[in-house]
């Protein structure tokens, strides 16, 4: 990414916001400090894991800026587990997209960084969900928000911090209508949020503007630049490298290709038959989220890529 650097635009599954938490009692720091387990994925460059999304923390010379913030009960142990790494003040919060799980913790965290940044989808969408709230239950709204509300034109963010560079970019409709992704250059990591799932089926949010042929785009202009070495911290599972990032484009592949050759099929006849022996051991469905008919609902079009409860009558 070459661009130059741009001034902020007029800049969950959608998940209901929890209330402010200076409006509550605040959670508990002991019973939610052990969730997190930090990874070191290269010299300034970290991976939280907890319940949720993965979590970006990257560390310059005078402060820290975190990558999404999963739920807001587990915000005592996000900062405990952020402590464990550097005294640094936060500087910035990103959100790669709305949902709740990458997002909950900023009615916590609005406090102690200077600015929130998102896609400005992901500020739209997260102030049409609270107004649902109370007036004392809104908040965590990003401040900085990047592009247009039409998520087919690409949007561009250098942040410039300390002598570390952030490349935050937009390409399109993928997981959502608000993804971003989040490169760090210097370290050779890109974080890349929900337009990668490892281990498990992914998640298209087709009612939250996302798009699967959207996401194959994504992720094939990704690999065709990405530099070998590249470390990329997905939305969901273990972080990975090149390598694993072009087989999930394959199989992303597979999955287009199978669905356009049978285009007369439903998506549970899609999925009866096509190969899920071959991917299963790095993409697990899960009964509870994403299945394969699922993901074929999401492929075609004909669904929200998700298992949805029950209309009750």
């Amino acid at each position: 990414m070459s661009a130059r650097i741009v001034l902020a635009w007029m800049f969950v599954l959608m998940l209901p916001l929890a209330a402010h938490s200076r409006h509550r009692p605040a959670p508990d720091p002991k019973a939610e400090a052990r969730i997190h387990r930090v990874e070191k994925v290269a010299e300034n460059v970290y991976c939280i894991f907890g319940q949720g999304g993965n979590i970006g923390l990257v560390v310059t010379e005078r402060h820290a800026v975190l990558i999404d913030d999963q739920f807001e009960r587990l915000a005592p142990g996000l900062l405990a587990a952020v402590k464990s790494v550097t005294d640094k003040p936060l500087k910035y919060l990103i959100n790669t997209h709305f949902h709740g799980d990458h997002t909950g913790a900023n009615l916590v965290l609005e406090k102690q960084v200077m600015a929130i940044v998102a896609h400005t989808n992901v500020r739209t969408r997260m102030k049409q969900a609270q107004a649902k709230l109370e007036t004392s239950q809104q908040g965590g709204l990003p401040e900085l928000a990047l592009g247009e509300s039409d998520p087919k034109v690409k949007a561009r963010l250098n942040i410039y911090l300390d002598g570390t560079e952030m490349h935050l970019a937009h390409f399109g409709p993928g997981h959502t209508d608000g993804d971003l992704l989040v490169g760090i250059p210097s370290s050779l990591v890109i974080h890349m949020g929900d337009t990668v799932f490892m281990g498990m089926l992914p998640f298209i949010d087709l009612e939250g503007g996302g798009s699967f042929d959207g996401l194959v785009a994504q992720i094939a202009q990704m690999v065709s630049w990405l530099p070998e070495a590249v470390r990329v911290i997905p939305g969901h599972g273990p972080v990975c490298g090149k390598k694993e990032l072009l087989r999930y484009l394959e199989f992303l592949k597979a999955v287009q290709a199978h669905a356009k050759a049978h285009p007369e099929r439903s998506p549970k006849a899609l999925a009866e038959s096509f190969d899920t022996a071959s991917w299963e051991k790095e993409w697990k469905p899960n009964p509870a989220f994403v299945t394969w008919e699922t993901l074929f609902e999401a492929a075609t079009g004909r669904g929200p890529g998700r298992v949805t409860a029950p209309t009750k009558p």
